[in-house]
């Protein structure tokens, strides 16, 4: 893989104290020149029913000449998870993440970041899986048709009982069988899952599609330079594996609320460091 800025979206998740240009403009005099777009308050809302303008969101980012390249619909800050109840619960969570896809495909995305939701403590785990899987197997039908992927997380088992490690990823993107839902990696749950990027190529092989892309301890979404991942190595493991998706920047822990701008430099600073790049982004020497 040929390393460029735009293989390494920012992300909004930690200026959620701040306003949507306080976040593009951050990004941009860091040197990123891609984000993920998360779809959470005050920068956007968007709910079962419908969902702020997209226009302004895409103008604000070509002025500053970025570009969205992925959509995250939030489920931990709404009443909306792929393992929602049945009825009424169920109807709106399909219509909430339904809308995150329409959102991506606005902003000319081709990967919505999803990930399984939870069970409730006290019910059966299988009865929850079931849930999850049937919402999404009919999330992937939906993204089919609007030409989306749908980028599968695994999140901490602390998050939930349901695909939280390589292989309950690899079981829900089996039972679902649908070509629109794909594995991603977030390299926080994958450390502290105690996994490696390399099962996960082994596992996904091309249908790893995208990634959160962050330092960790192994625990929580750190910018690089923060945590104890070894950056060089696993750059050299994507490289070696052809990876062809993105690497975003997923920082998102409290201590960044105050001062996220100096996060986004920090991790671009130091990702520059370890790529070699020159101040133009190409590399040095």
């Amino acid at each position: 893989m040929n390393f460029t800025r735009a293989s390494f979206p920012g992300m909004n998740f930690h200026h959620s104290r701040f306003s949507f240009d306080h976040f593009i403009d951050s990004i941009a005099k860091a040197g990123y020149e891609t984000f993920e777009f998360w779809c959470g308050s005050p920068h956007f809302h968007m709910d079962a029913r419908g969902f702020d303008p997209v226009v302004p969101i895409a103008k604000k980012a070509r002025d500053a000449g970025l570009r969205p390249v992925s959509v995250t619909s939030p489920s931990f800050q709404r009443p909306y998870q792929c393992a929602a109840g049945s009825g009424a619960r169920a109807r709106e969570s399909f219509a909430y993440f339904s809308n995150g896809i329409r959102v991506a495909v606005f902003l000319e995305c081709k990967i919505m970041t999803v990930n399984s939701g939870w069970g409730l403590a006290g019910e059966a785990v299988e009865e929850a899986w079931k849930r999850s899987r049937d919402m999404l197997r009919r999330l992937a039908e939906f993204a089919q048709t609007q030409g989306l992927t749908l980028a599968l997380e695994s999140l901490r088992s602390d998050e939930t009982n349901l695909v939280w490690n390589l292989e309950t990823t690899r079981r829900m993107i089996d039972e679902v069988g649908h070509p629109s839902l794909c594995a991603m990696v977030d390299t926080v749950a994958m450390g502290a899952a105690g996994e490696t990027l390399q099962r996960w190529f082994d596992a996904f092989g091309p249908r790893l599609v995208h990634m959160h892309f962050l330092d960790g301890n192994p625990f929580v979404h750190l910018a690089w330079g923060d945590g104890s991942y070894p950056l060089a190595a696993m750059l050299s493991t994507i490289a070696d594996n052809n990876y062809q998706g993105y690497l975003v920047q997923e920082i998102a822990d409290d201590r960044y609320l105050d001062n996220p701008a100096e996060a986004d430099r920090k991790s671009m600073a130091t990702l520059e460091r370890a790529l070699g790049w020159g101040i133009d982004g190409t590399r040095e020497g």
